[in-house]
């Protein structure tokens, strides 16, 4: 079976979350994951190309992925964001999960 782009950045997740502060939204967690991992968000966009807005489609696939990775981070509002074309739209904000710290 092949593994698409966006399963590929899903990997990456934890290691960007970590780069977050505690609280930040999508569109700062979608630049951060296509700085730090150009060639796989490239190929995301690419496996989306023929769709009307390759973005928006990436975009709120890595949204809804991140919203699933509760071991990671909990969707806590909505807010007005910049997206990556400099446009205001609304923006999930996420708070980051700490890690329990397992007792000896």
């Amino acid at each position: 079976m092949t593994t698409s782009a966006l399963e590929e950045l899903e990997e990456k997740y934890s290691e960007i979350v970590e780069m977050m502060p505690d609280i930040f939204d999508s569109h700062k967690f979608i630049l951060a994951l296509a700085e730090n991992h150009q060639r796989l968000y490239v190929q995301a966009l690419s496996e989306y190309a023929e769709h009307d807005q390759p973005f928006m489609s990436v975009h709120s696939q890595i949204g809804k992925r991140l919203k699933k990775r509760i071991d990671l981070v909990k969707h806590i509002d909505n807010v007005p964001s910049k997206n990556i074309f400099g446009y205001d739209s609304e923006a999930a904000v996420w708070k980051k999960v700490k890690k329990q710290i397992p007792m000896p």
